[in-house]
């Protein structure tokens, strides 16, 4: 299954996607929701500590529930107010690891995931192997580093692609709230402009002095 490369790169993607474009907030490689998307994308590997339950609940859609949820706490305690599309977003990027490694190759037995958890405690997966298998065991030596590096380069080939794509809309996105927005309805017209910024009205005769 893919590795937090992989992950940490759709994470980025959909916080990229799904966040809010207007013209002061443009597709920042840096923000609270950019770092908050990679979190979770990345968040349920950390069930590797405790190898029993790995691709159990904290791979499934109920965790992402619970992921969005938490999320929109956080929001409403730092802004005041529950902001919604940001815990979803959040959420988002949480279930977007389950459908990395519902692509993925998985050799260790039970395969695939509990994606439907609390629904369904059976493991779904979809044999595709689009995303190449990680070694976990003994990550240092050169063997575990050759099959890591490979799963690395398949993730970044296909992940990154998507990521610069997505970049680049919302980069597009930005450009057009820029243009329809107030500070562009209020800019004088070229002909405005040769005349010294006065309008395009035209100018009133003088009065006749006596």
């Amino acid at each position: 299954m893919p590795s937090p490369i992989g992950h940490a790169l759709a994470g980025l993607t959909v916080s990229w996607l799904g966040g809010r474009h207007t013209i002061s907030n443009g597709p920042r490689l840096a923000s609270p929701l950019v770092f908050a998307c990679i979190a979770a994308a990345v968040l349920p590997d950390l069930d590797l500590v405790f190898s029993s339950f790995h691709r159990g609940l904290t791979h499934s859609i109920g965790f992402s529930v619970l992921i969005m949820i938490v999320a929109a706490g956080v929001t409403g305690w730092v802004t005041g107010r529950i902001l919604w599309r940001e815990a979803v977003v959040v959420g988002a990027a949480h279930a977007s690891h389950l459908v990395l490694d519902w692509l993925g190759a998985d050799r260790l037995a039970p395969l695939g995931l509990q994606a439907l958890w609390p629904f369904s405690h059976d493991y779904y997966i979809s044999n595709w192997d689009l995303f190449l298998s990680t070694q976990r065991r003994d990550p240092l030596s050169i063997r575990a580093f050759g099959i890591n590096a490979r799963a690395a380069l398949r993730e970044m080939a296909v992940m990154g692609p998507i990521a610069a794509a997505a970049w680049m809309l919302r980069r597009r996105r930005r450009s057009r709230a820029r243009s329809s927005g107030p500070d562009a309805r209020r800019r004088p017209s070229g002909a405005a402009g040769d005349r010294g910024g006065t309008s395009d009205r035209p100018v009133p005769r003088a009065t006749r002095s006596e």
